[in-house]
This record gives structure tokens, sequence and C-alpha cells, in this order.
């Protein structure tokens, strides 16, 4: 049956159309009486992405019924670009099993053993769990050979021993039978979701976890899979309200089909709380400390322990007559540490001494360029390891940054940038200073940071003014650098 509608010019009983045809509609004014309108953000018109149709996306609203407006608090963010394990943002348990990182995942039982035995990858730091704030965990993974027997696949939040079940966390779980469930478990006490259906395996997939103090939700490619409210006794998803990101995969015995988790990139973030933290403090978090190397290239410090015999980093043949060499040595590759001076005599007053050249690893299509920002310098106390003579000397330092080379002489150029210099203090020394004496050390911060783009250096220079001749002068320092990659 056709229904007509026409003009009622505000009839009662009438429903009113413009002069164009358009059914004039408004809501309900009475509560009662009302329904649901849903929002939604247009995110193309149809003139770019669908080529007519109009894209559509809900707005998202947090288990705590905020809607999110770009207030999230970044916590972590590692991927795994080049051959390198993360070894200072990661802790790997391996028994039998080996981990691999290759084409931008890491993988857990990358040999693809089928025996008995264990990778537990868990990260050192701990991710909040806040009452109100949800805690997003994002992880896009790869699952292999879920059905093979003996085997366990987890990952998400939590503490698990090597084959052991897990004491605590909110996770994914691929069980002995192939199912998959997400899991809540508090203090050892599991609450499972109904089995989920398990994506195409051997694909890259994106998995997120919402954890907040009176639900969690399970995600998967951006549809959501699995929710679970908290049991009655609980106050919320987990005893221990810090909580690392864990992933292991077990054998209990002999396993028919090897199965492995190559995790591509793990995010986690805090909703909807407005923590006002510094991008600087998040970065560093992040383990993107000016002390410690960008993952990819290799793992450990900026400044490293060297066996010379100052030991941050090895100074011995800073120590030794003539290694000092104008405009190019010794340049250690170190941001930072212990140096000393050899005899005033060796040097040649008025000319550039890099004692530290550190190059920030360049960025290439398998690894992550990261530009270090240095926010402040500390330069120790002098200290006159052997006396003065002959003449009162001036050690001044320097420090510059965005050179392409380890070399003070660099003559800009196309594709060369000479350094940008910015002297930062002295250690002024009589003819007469004897041996044990100090001069006082400096800080120099800097409200605008000190940037230093990949594939460039950071410079550290002492510069002597004075007569060397003769003199037997030598000095020990020490520079701290504090700063962030990002």
């Amino acid at each position: 049956m056709a229904v007509k509608l026409a003009g009622g010019s505000s009839t009662s009983g009438q429903a009113n159309v413009t002069s164009t045809f358009d059914l004039q509609v408004r809501t309900p004014t009475t509560e009662s009486a009302a329904g649901f309108v849903q929002l939604s953000g247009e995110v193309d018109a149809g003139t770019l992405i669908t080529g007519g149709a109009r894209t559509l996306r809900a707005l998202d609203v947090s288990p705590d019924y905020r809607l999110r407006v770009g207030i999230d608090q970044p916590l972590f963010d590692m991927s795994f670009e080049g051959t390198v394990v993360a070894q200072d943002r990661f802790s790997q348990v391996l028994t039998v099993f080996t981990n691999a990182q290759a084409a931008g995942f890491l993988t857990l039982n990358s040999g693809a053993s089928t025996a008995a035995g264990h990778s537990v990858l868990r990260t050192y730091r701990t991710f909040p769990l806040f009452g109100t704030y949800p805690t997003y965990l994002d992880v896009w993974a790869i699952l292999y050979n879920e059905t093979g027997t003996n085997a366990v696949q987890e990952f998400g939040f939590g503490y698990a021993l090597t084959t052991g079940a897990p004491t605590d966390g909110v996770f994914w779980r691929v069980n002995a039978a192939g199912q998959f469930f997400g899991v809540i478990n508090y203090a050892g006490a599991e609450t499972q979701t109904d089995a989920i259906t398990l994506p195409t395996t051997e694909e890259c997939h994106h998995y997120l976890i919402v954890a907040h103090n009176d639900r969690v939700e399970w995600w998967i490619d951006d549809v959501m899979v699995a929710a679970l409210n908290l049991p009655v006794l609980q106050p919320g998803p987990a005893n221990s309200s810090e909580q690392p990101f864990v992933a292991r995969v077990y054998n209990t015995g002999t396993s028919s089909l090897a199965r492995r988790i190559a995790i591509g990139k793990v995010s986690v973030s805090m909703g909807d709380a407005n923590t006002g933290k510094l991008w600087s403090h998040a970065l560093c978090g992040m383990g993107a400390g000016s002390y410690q190397i960008q993952p990819g290239t290799a793992s450990g410090p900026t400044v490293t322990r060297g066996t010379g015999a100052l030991g941050w980093p090895t100074s011995a043949t800073a120590r030794i007559a003539g290694t000092w060499t104008a405009t190019s040595a010794p340049a250690l590759n170190s941001l930072g540490g212990v140096f000393t001076t050899p005899a005033m005599s060796t040097l040649v007053s008025d000319s550039d001494y890099p004692v530290f050249a550190y190059l920030n690893p360049a960025g290439t299509n398998v690894l992550p360029g990261k530009t270090l920002y240095v926010t402040g310098i500390r330069v120790g106390e002098g200290y006159a390891a052997a006396a003065a003579s002959t003449n009162a000397m001036l050690l001044t330092y320097i420090v510059g940054v965005g050179s392409t080379t380890s070399a003070t002489t660099a003559t800009e150029g196309a594709i060369v940038v000479a350094a940008r210099g910015i002297v930062v203090g002295a250690h002024g020394w009589t003819a007469t200073a004897a041996a044990g004496s100090v001069q006082p050390g400096f800080d120099f911060q800097f409200e605008s940071p000190l940037v230093v783009p990949p594939g460039t250096y950071f410079h550290f220079i002492c510069r002597p003014f004075g007569t060397v001749t003769s003199n037997t002068l030598v000095v020990s320092s020490s520079l701290a650098v504090n700063g962030y990659f990002g």
C-alpha cells in the first residue's frame, strides 16, 4: 500500500513537505517518545575514497562513556625494524625455542620447534590499569599453526611464567585445542569469553584489548569480538594495577605443528585522562631517552662501558700522547662519558679536538630514523691529573650538532653539513695548578633543544687556549647528555 505525503501547511495530522519536496522531520521533544539518533563522522563525501558513496564512521565512546576526542596519552610504541631485538625494552626467556627479528616482525619460536619448550617475551616496563580510565593495548600480529597439539599461544597484558598458568593479566589465548578466547586472570583465577572465531591465520591482524575497571573488550580489525563485565568479587581486571606486555608460545610436549606468533607492532595508550604529560617525557617512557641506543641497529646504551682506566666509555686511548688530533680525534662514538686529555704540550693551541662524536643512526627502509633532541648537558668537574707548568691554560668546551662528518672541518655543501656550534663553558688553569686541583663543573640547559637529525653527529669539542709548549697539564672531566629520540 502506498502512502502519499503532501504539504500539510501545518494542518493537524498531516506531515509538512518543503517546496523542494523534502519531508520536514525533527526528533520528538517529549522524552518518553524520543528514539535514538546515530552520530557519525563523515570521512569522505564520496569524491576521493569510494567514488560516489559517502564514507561514515561511528564516533568512539570509551567504556566509561566518554567520547574519544584525541586526548589519549601514548605510553609505549614499538615496531620491529632491523634484525636486533631491543633487549633494553624486552626480556626473552627461551628454552629450546628461538626468537628472531626480520622483515618488520619479531617472531616467537622462529625456529619452528615442535619439541617441548617455550618462548616468553615481556616488556620491562609496566603499564597502569587506572580506575574509570581505559588502557588500550594494540598489537599487530600473525598467528601460525593454531591447531598444533600440546601447544598454547598467548599475548596481552600479564605475568606469565615459562609454561605454567599465568598468574595475572588480561590477554588473548589460543589454547591447546586451537580455540581462541579472551581471558581475564585475577591473581590466577581466570574468567574467559566464549570462543572467538579466529581470524585468517598467516595474515597480519590488528588485535586490541580495552582494559577498564568494570569491563574488558577484545577487538579484531576494528570489530569488537568479545566483552566481559568483571566478576562481582573483582575490583579490577587484574590483581596488579601495573601490567607488562607479554607474549608467549609454549609446547607442553611434542606438537603436531610448530606454533608461532610474529609481532609487528605493540602500542599502549591510556584513554580519556588528560594527563598533561610532556611529549618528551612520554617518549622517554617508551624507551627513547638519549641514554640508550634506538632499536634496529643495536641494543645497549649510548655511553658504553669499556675496559679503559676510566671506563665510561673506554678512554685509555684519550690518555696516550698523540691520540688527540686537531679537528678529527679522539672523536669517540659515545654520547658523553669520562674523558682525559693528553698533556697540553702535545696539543695545538686554539684548535678543535672532538672528544665525543656520536653518530645518530641514519634511517633506512628497514630502520627507524629518530631525531635526537638534546635538552641539556653537564660538564663535570675538571681534575688536574698532572700538574701544570709554563703557562696558564683555558680549556673551552663547545657542543656541535648536525654535522655529516665526525671531523670538525666540514665545508658546507650540497650533501655536506658542517656542525652548528655553541660554546657551553670552560675550565681555567693557572700555570702553577697542582696535581689534584679541581675546577667546578657546570650545567647548560637548552630551553630550545638542540636537534640532531638521523645520520648526523653530536660533537663535544675541547679547544685549548694558551701556550702549550712544555706544558705538562693533564685534565680529566666528564660529559652527561640529557635528551630524547623522537
